[in-house]
């Protein structure tokens, strides 16, 4: 015992030990409070914020979660990258879970997202009674708070036909045509020998094509053009109360990034389309080197309209790449007031979103969806509400024709021009694609069959001409 005894600190020196713990231990404990209270209001005002955006019309509205935090609600879920060629992650795991109409919280506000091709046609066709174009603040903060997305009314009437009537009169003509192919040869020229990343290439154009369109604006705006030769020309023809100059600043630059951005991402895909299936390449080269000789190929041989419209098998390949690409794959608009819709209430003020891609890669509506396949479209008809990589409605896009030109066109220079690889591997396309050039050339007056090319060549291996 008297060992023990021995053991035992004096108890002035435990009460100092005691307090020296206490003091220690005061913070964290001040700490772990002031974060329980914080933790506490928090959730408190999360499960207000969810409650309150849950009740008006709750026992209607699509099924579907709003998120956890308010004003970001599924934002972040919601830009998860997907794989391929199906709809983003998060669209395919609601549609697992939910159906094809559900509710989020995205780009700072409640919306009911659609991928029913039904549905989104209702939406499309119903703009100006039911609903009406809403774009989120933050997007029409880059593409202009007047651009073709958002004007309405007689306003949109006006700039809708201006855009139409330029673009149909404008393409027919041969030599709108030849500028084009002049244009998509120089970029191949360009690229030879080289590992193009389509993405980096489309950020430093884009920049370009600003700084170029703000010139062209201001000369123009100088000096009226008696002709119209271009959309602008005919913006500024009609230009008064209806048609202010601010809008049409906002219209030029929204039809220039839309012209630019859906073409580009289906130009960046179509080599590995065909890269990745050499029996649509041959094809596709019987087709073009037979258009090549009807027109008696010399080292610069001029498209025409009539050739262009020749390319039965070109505008099925197109279709096909639009259809997995889906450069439009999503829409919004606004409800105008309490919408009901196959049982439930998309309620007045709310976004509503349609998604198109989901319907694009649908088995009971494409066999072997994911797969790249022109010959589907043999027998199909593509005026359906299932197949909508323009859009629809009063607001389908106005240039639709000038870009099926366009991708008719590149494909014809790079089957009858080139050969390539895809450099390495990037099936997200955070790359943009890496596509390896090589040894661009021109054509030579003497064509080999194009059976033979295809055998010397070995399609599809590193970019060379066909000569």
């Amino acid at each position: 015992m008297a060992s023990c005894a021995q053991e035992i600190p004096p108890l002035k020196d435990r009460l100092g030990s005691i307090s020296a713990v206490t003091a220690m231990v005061q913070p964290v404990a001040a700490a772990l409070l002031i974060t329980a209270i914080i933790m506490y209001m928090t959730s408190r005002i999360i499960l207000g914020w969810g409650r309150k955006n849950a009740s008006k019309n709750s026992g209607n509205l699509p099924p579907g979660t709003m998120g956890l935090l308010p004003v970001v609600g599924e934002s972040l879920q919601y830009s998860r990258p997907s794989g391929r060629f199906l709809p983003a992650v998060f669209i395919s795991d609601r549609i697992k879970r939910y159906g094809p109409l559900f509710k989020s919280h995205i780009f700072g506000g409640p919306t009911i997202i659609s991928t029913d091709a039904k549905v989104n046609q209702l939406i499309l066709q119903k703009e100006g009674t039911l609903f009406k174009s809403g774009y989120p603040r933050s997007i029409l903060s880059i593409i202009g708070m007047h651009n073709t997305t958002e004007i309405h009314g007689n306003t949109h009437k006006v700039v809708r036909n201006v855009i139409l009537n330029v673009v149909s009169s404008r393409i027919r003509d041969d030599k709108v045509i030849s500028y084009i192919s002049d244009e998509i040869v120089q970029r191949m020229n360009a690229w030879d020998g080289q590992i193009v990343r389509f993405q980096e290439e489309a950020t430093r154009a884009k920049r370009k094509v600003v700084q170029v369109l703000q010139k062209l604006i201001a000369k123009k705006m100088c000096r009226p053009a008696t002709e119209t030769y271009d959309i602008l020309d005919g913006l500024l023809a009609v230009e008064g109360d209806t048609l202010t100059r601010e809008v049409i600043i906002d219209v030029m630059l929204g039809v220039t990034f839309a012209a630019y951005e859906t073409t580009a991402r289906v130009l960046m895909l179509i080599p590995k389309f065909l890269g990745d299936n050499p029996h649509v390449m041959k094809t596709l080269q019987d087709e073009h080197f037979h258009i090549l000789g009807e027109r008696a190929c010399t080292e610069k041989v001029t498209l025409t309209w009539d050739a262009y419209k020749s390319m039965t098998f070109t505008e099925k390949v197109v279709k096909e790449a639009l259809r997995l690409v889906n450069p439009g794959d999503i829409v919004f608009r606004e409800a105008m007031e309490d919408v009901n819709v196959d049982g439930y209430v998309i309620p007045k003020g709310w976004k509503v979103m349609p998604c198109f891609s989901p319907a694009h890669t649908d088995p009971t509506i494409y066999k072997d969806p994911l797969s790249f396949n022109p010959w589907r479209w043999n027998n199909k008809d593509t005026n359906n509400m299932e197949f909508t990589p323009f859009g629809g409605g009063i607001r389908q896009c106005a240039g639709k024709e000038l870009a099926k030109l366009e991708l008719s066109l590149f494909v014809h220079h790079l089957v009858t021009r080139c050969s390539w690889d895809q450099s390495e591997e990037d099936e997200m396309f955070e790359k943009g694609l890496p596509i390896y050039f090589k040894n661009t050339r021109r054509f030579q007056r003497e064509l080999p069959p194009p059976s033979q090319r295809l055998e010397d060549e070995k399609i599809p291996s590193s970019i060379s001409t066909m000569a």
